[in-house]
């Protein structure tokens, strides 16, 4: 019976991650924020993840994804290879499916949801509807706060601050569509029926 039920979840996924392929092309995509946008070291957060753009009047589910993609670095990766990354990811795989979260969306396309995660390396907060009808995501960046300076560093540092300019990551992220959100939904699909197949 067990084999049975994989078989027939297996193929379920298949139709729809083939499906969300022409899905992904029509779908809205909205764009996310986090605050914090970036974090200062590794660790546990708890972020208010916030969604624009989104269809009115409907529900979208918010997840917590690392992307398997070379390590992005802030103010180096670009928007492009943010986009890449963020492709790799396989819902399946690579985000907290188990602590996904159902978020409605108001009248006017918006929501907003408190999650704790754990940041790493390419952690990004992605947010979609299961019938691959929306989606968007932000990539949420390591950024180490910088040293204590002295009076005379001060100078210097806002020159170099000036400078710099670190990744987007709350910018243009309607583009991250990040994971065929069809696929997104085969994973709560696969969490669902497992749950169901125990009890």
């Amino acid at each position: 019976m067990r084999k049975l039920l994989s078989a027939m979840v297996a193929m379920v996924l298949v139709s729809l991650s083939l499906a969300g392929t022409a899905q992904a092309q029509d779908a809205v995509i909205g764009t996310v924020t986090s605050d914090p946008a970036t974090v200062p070291a590794p660790g546990e957060y708890t972020m208010t993840a916030t969604g624009a753009d989104f269809i009115p009047d409907t529900s979208v589910l918010l997840v917590a994804c690392v992307s398997p993609a070379d390590t992005l670095v802030p103010g180096s990766s670009d928007l492009a290879e943010i986009t890449a990354a963020a492709g790799e990811i396989s819902a399946l795989v690579d985000c907290d499916i188990a602590n996904a979260q159902n978020v409605e969306v108001d009248s006017g396309g918006s929501w907003s949801a408190s999650l704790t995660a754990t940041v790493g390396d390419n952690f990004f907060l992605s947010a979609g509807a299961l019938d691959g009808s929306q989606a968007g995501a932000t990539w949420v960046a390591i950024v180490p706060a910088a040293p204590a300076t002295t009076d005379a560093d001060d100078a210097d540092a806002e020159e170099e601050e000036e400078d710099a300019e670190l990744a987007e990551t709350g910018v243009e992220t309607g583009l991250l569509a990040v994971i065929g959100t069809a696929v997104l939904g085969a994973g709560v699909l696969v969490t669902r029926e497992g749950r169901r197949f125990r009890q």
